[in-house]
């Protein structure tokens, strides 16, 4: 065993209770993840979390704690990289960002701590376009300016929700202080995309995301016959997606998530990437990120991310009825996250908190 490798691995399986949040491909009223505790040699401790969602990566919270418990700890014992494919090409993405995340935590002691100056977004998504109105105003009311709106929905539903988001927001949209992007999380097919999108452009939206589920080449090709940028999100998780995805230019903005794309690591190499082929990326998050998450991502955008033309993530309690570190991050007025200071991720968990919302999956002694 390596000194890479931790020693001892604790997997939990947690639910947090949430507000109710919907979009195209599903709809949350609770939050469930995999928590993971790694110690490495001379005793560090870090802590981990992933959310893997099926229709995303192809992974699920049960397949997330046997890769870590069949696969990936095996692997790192024998002194290899996290492994983020399986042997025979299956995806793992998910599963190895807790890996990454908690050996960030462990292992990094002078993590970058600059100023973070890009600002979190609104992100509005509900089949109750009343309800849709009340949220915007609230995020109205706490100076946010970058907002994107949840299509895919049924067609009565989608027409009012974006009458009502693009009424409130047309006068700062023309100005350049407000700025409005879609996600149709994979509901519209490829034939009608661009005639949608074609709509959409009229209003000032500026970006469309994942408009059809399709990989990354078949969005590529898209986006030829678009009048607005695409963004990929399912269509990105591993880099041979991003490799095909450069041949689009700007014409498809990236999401780069952290438990999507693998972890800070991964995640770090695709905004590299983005930013020296001059393509937009936003830093995303998966809706229910617990601060373990939300600390990932600042330290992302400290040390790699800072590029990012906007930021989905830090909701804390926002959307969460609680938290699992003892102090919840999120956002402040605007949309405003600070650096954190400290070393590893910065935040602690609470063993009360995990005790409440998580159970116990796995726990193994790693041995050489």
């Amino acid at each position: 065993m390596t000194d890479n490798a931790p020693t001892l691995m604790e997997v939990y399986r947690t639910a947090i209770p949430m507000r109710r949040f919907e979009h195209a491909a599903a709809v949350r009223e609770c939050s469930e993840a995999v928590v993971l505790r790694a110690v490495w040699p001379e005793g560090r401790e870090g802590w981990g979390e992933t959310l893997p969602r099926k229709y995303v990566t192809g992974e699920t919270l049960e397949s997330v704690i046997e890769d870590l418990r069949e696969r990936i700890f095996p692997a790192m014992r024998q002194g290899g990289a996290i492994p983020r494919i399986d042997t025979d090409g299956r995806c793992m993405s998910a599963a190895a960002c807790a890996l990454d995340v908690a050996q960030y935590d462990a292992l990094t002691d002078n993590p970058l701590a600059g100023p973070i100056g890009v600002c979190v977004s609104g992100v509005l998504g509900s089949a109750d376009p009343a309800r849709t109105v009340r949220k915007l105003k609230h995020m109205r009311w706490f100076g946010l300016r970058d907002f994107k709106l949840k299509l895919g929905f049924d067609g009565e539903v989608d027409r009012e929700n974006f009458n009502v988001v693009s009424l409130r927001l047309a006068k700062g949209i023309k100005a350049g202080k407000l700025t409005l992007r879609v996600d149709v999380n994979g509901g519209w097919s490829s034939d009608e995309t661009p005639a949608r999108v074609d709509e959409l452009k009229q209003y000032g939206v500026c970006v469309v995301e994942q408009p059809t589920y399709c990989s990354a080449e078949e969005l590529v090709e898209l986006s030829a016959r678009c009048s607005l940028p695409l963004m990929a999100d399912e269509s990105l998780v591993s880099l041979a997606d991003a490799e095909a995805l450069l041949s689009a230019g700007d014409k498809v903005w990236w999401n780069i998530r952290i438990s999507k794309n693998g972890g800070i690591t991964a995640a770090g190499a695709l905004a590299a990437l983005a930013a020296e082929s001059g393509i937009p990326f936003v830093a995303g998050c998966m809706v229910g990120e617990s601060s373990i998450l939300s600390a990932a991502q600042r330290r992302f955008l400290a040390a790699g991310g800072a590029g990012a033309k906007f930021v989905e993530g830090n909701y804390g309690r926002f959307l969460l009825a609680d938290d699992l570190t003892g102090k919840s991050l999120r956002f402040g007025y605007g949309g405003r996250l600070k650096s954190i200071r400290g070393r590893g991720l910065g935040v602690k968990v609470d063993p009360e908190k995990l005790a409440r919302y998580g159970l116990l999956a796995h726990t193994g002694q790693l041995r050489a």
